[in-house]
């Protein structure tokens, strides 16, 4: 970490490699990227990474700036995580996300909740889905536990999180795609179901039509199946 002192304006520490960046400086980083009609602002990256207003920010020396910056080339190198995993320790205590039961409908209802209004905010998501062994999500352990691990997740190192992260990240993926694909398929069937409820009066056309419908529809159960 960069920490150094500048006249009239107090200490200053900032990131110099990615152990240094926590989740919370990775979700907002994120999101300032994420956003690319926007023109680039110097000082909405130094928010990120330097705890200052922007007042105080605006003050800044220009050729401190340069050197803060230079600091933060790091940036611009893949970080290197390791494997995706579904635990971490956190002070000698293990967090995971389960794996082995299905997501109940609280966990989904909280994790939409949180997509819709920011879908780059992991560290609530986190604190939903990564539980110690035996803890449930309720209205309790949200009214209680989840403000506090929310913020137990953020101010993690990006480095130790992100196996976590990757592991969130592509099963997410995956049950979209898996989301999408059923409702593919139901289409289908109902499509079937509607033909085969006038299938008195089916003509040589609407019997190819179907024998087509089904064809597709094997393909999508079997790559269902492969996910």
């Amino acid at each position: 970490m960069m920490d150094e002192n500048i006249i009239d304006f107090g200490s200053v520490t900032c990131a110099t490699k990615w152990d240094d960046v926590t989740l919370e400086m990775f979700q907002k980083l994120e999101k300032y990227y994420s956003n690319k009609d926007k023109a680039f602002d110097v000082r909405e990256v130094l928010d990120i990474f330097i705890e200052h207003t922007r007042d105080e920010i605006d003050a800044l020396p220009v050729n401190f700036v340069e050197k803060i910056m230079h600091n933060l080339e790091f940036l611009k190198e893949q970080p290197n995580y390791g494997d995706a995993s579904p635990k971490i320790e956190i002070d000698g205590e293990e967090y995971s996300i389960n794996v082995m039961e299905t997501l109940k409908l609280g966990e989904y209802v909280a994790v939409d909740t949180v997509l819709k209004y920011d879908k780059y905010n992991y560290s609530a998501i986190l604190a939903i889905l990564c539980r110690k062994e035996g803890e449930i999500y309720d209205s309790k352990f949200e009214a209680e536990l989840f403000e506090q691990r929310q913020k137990m997740f953020a101010k993690q190192s990006i480095i130790k999180v992100m196996p976590l992260l990757s592991f969130f990240l592509t099963l997410f993926t995956q049950s979209m795609i898996i989301s999408q694909l059923s409702s593919e398929v139901e289409a289908e069937l109902n499509r079937i179901q509607k033909n085969l409820e006038t299938s008195e009066n089916l003509g040589a056309f609407k019997k190819l039509y179907l024998n087509l419908r089904m064809k597709k529809l094997r393909k999508l159960l079997r790559l269902n199946k492969n996910i």
